[in-house]
């Protein structure tokens, strides 16, 4: 098997693997909250999380959290599903900077410091929160694209030397 070849399987089964983790992330609750030691649980999802804080009237946490978690990622599964779909994106160069720029810090630190602020907000004798399974899906769908990106990233740049 050539060396390109190995390359596009790779890049093939780093996007499917982003791919379906970034779904179970958003399908998996992210925390559980337990009301009055273990009598009554409560399951927070990421989908939820936006509608949650623009209701408490935290409108920038929701907007950060939309954005940085949703948009921006959707978008760059796009992008990059085109780009591993053999399409020409040449032309959206600009684009792809942007999108490698904001997505290096953007998405897993915003979700970490809104499951931060959300634990700091909920933990107290009563009410006491964890992480659950959905932080780690949604976490392992970012660095899943990320390794993804850098592959294909080295891919373009060998084949543009060529």
């Amino acid at each position: 098997m050539s060396s390109i070849r190995i390359k596009k399987l790779a890049l093939w089964v780093l996007f499917a693997s982003s791919l379906l983790f970034f779904g179970l992330g958003l399908s998996y609750p992210i925390m559980k909250a337990e009301i009055l030691m273990g009598l009554k649980e409560d399951f927070s999802y990421l989908t939820s999380a936006v509608s949650h804080f623009y209701k408490e009237g935290d409108y920038f946490i929701g907007t950060l959290i939309l954005v940085f978690c949703f948009l921006l990622p959707i978008g760059k599964y796009i992008f990059i599903g085109l780009n591993v779909a053999g399409w020409d994106m040449s032309r959206f160069r600009l684009l792809h900077h942007i999108l490698a720029f904001v997505a290096k810090w953007a998405m897993l630190d915003v979700f970490v410091v809104s499951l931060v602020i959300v634990n700091m907000k909920f933990d107290s004798l009563i009410i006491k929160t964890q992480l659950a399974i959905g932080t780690t899906f949604f976490a392992l769908s970012i660095l899943l694209l990320s390794a993804c990106a850098f592959v294909l990233d080295k891919t373009l740049a060998k084949t543009a030397a060529v």
